[in-house]
């Protein structure tokens, strides 16, 4: 099998906008936000018998001495998954990576648990994904009662939302929602670079002239994503995020969008089927859950994050360097 380091978007996501539900983490534009970050990034093609079988963007990292490469949300594998990492451990291997750290979409070809070892996810394994191809009426009706509620109470109060990006707006509602619901963020440049690409969407909610409520999207292939989120607490009564995302969901049918991915929630504990849907209500996207739930999706989940291990007396060191860090 043939690795092959392409440098051209239109090859690039050519390939990869006809695969069904890739994640814009793969994308090119995904790419050049990490690159405006100064980060290091390959992005790779598999390619058997002429004909481009997988392709992966991998970020370069480095953690407690040892250096690595992470594919979030990938690679993208259409055929051949051992040989694709059968070619991925000689490629960094000959680079001196410690391991390959990824997040493969399927269980196919990760039974070998001697080779592939499961780590802590990095991005939410679980999710749930409406389905556009639906008449705003069939969406609606999909949706908990209680979700349907509050999108038509939120239609009645004096609410504007905003389609104009501004940064200042988002930082300053992320921010409370943080203090709010105790969970860390990226350094501000981050989010910075983020809303800068043109794949990005914001929508603000406004109340007589002051953002009550923010929403961040991002569109890659056949679907439309929710990146991220906030609202204040002072206004929760008036149910602003409830009609974002209802906009949201409108903006990515007019842009032909399949698909609208919630982008993470609680992973199952028993087992899921619509209402039935058990998770732990201490895990990290437990809070977002329900309120991602009741917009009547389908719910996916992926097998997490696994760590291809390159060189086995490095990789110990790390795993050994790892637990240490966590106790102490």
């Amino acid at each position: 099998m043939e690795i092959k380091v392409v440098t051209n978007q239109a090859e690039w996501d050519g390939w990869l906008k006809n695969q069904s539900q890739c994640s814009f983490t793969q994308s090119w534009s995904w790419g050049e936000i990490l690159i405006s970050e100064e980060k290091k990034i390959e992005r790779l093609q598999f390619i058997e018998g002429g004909k481009v079988c997988g392709a992966g963007q991998f970020i370069f990292n480095e953690a407690l001495g040892f250096e690595y490469f992470f594919c979030p949300k990938g690679p993208i594998v259409k055929a051949g998954f051992v040989e694709v990492f059968t070619a991925l451990e000689k490629y960094f291997k000959q680079k001196g990576i410690s391991f390959l750290r990824f997040e493969p979409c399927c269980k196919n070809g990760i039974e070998d648990k001697s080779v592939y070892k499961k780590t802590i996810d990095i991005n939410p394994r679980a999710t749930t994904i409406l389905e556009l191809k639906q008449t705003e009426q069939e969406l609606l009706e999909k949706m908990h009662s209680k979700t349907r509620y509050n999108v038509r109470l939120a239609e009645k109060k004096n609410i504007l939302i905003s389609e104009d990006k501004n940064f200042e707006f988002f930082w300053q509602l992320i921010n409370e929602t943080r203090k709010r619901d105790g969970f860390r963020l990226h350094d501000k440049r981050h989010y910075e670079e983020i809303l800068k690409s043109p794949s990005v969407k914001q929508l603000t909610a406004m109340l007589d002239g002051k953002p009550i409520a923010v929403l961040v999207l991002i569109s890659f292939g056949d679907t439309t994503t929710y990146l991220f989120g906030a609202s204040d607490y002072e206004h929760r009564h008036l149910m602003a995020p409830y009609l974002l995302q209802w906009r949201a969901i409108k903006i990515a049918k007019i842009a032909s969008s399949s698909f609208y991915d919630f982008f993470g929630i609680a992973p199952h504990k028993i087992g899921f089927s619509g209402t039935d849907y058990e998770y732990d209500e201490n895990h990290q996207y437990a809070g977002v859950t329900r309120f991602k739930l009741g917009f009547g999706g389908t719910i996916s989940e992926q097998p997490g994050t696994f760590d291809l291990v390159v060189s086995e007396g490095k990789y110990k060191v790390y795993e050994v360097l790892r637990k240490v860090r966590r106790i102490l």
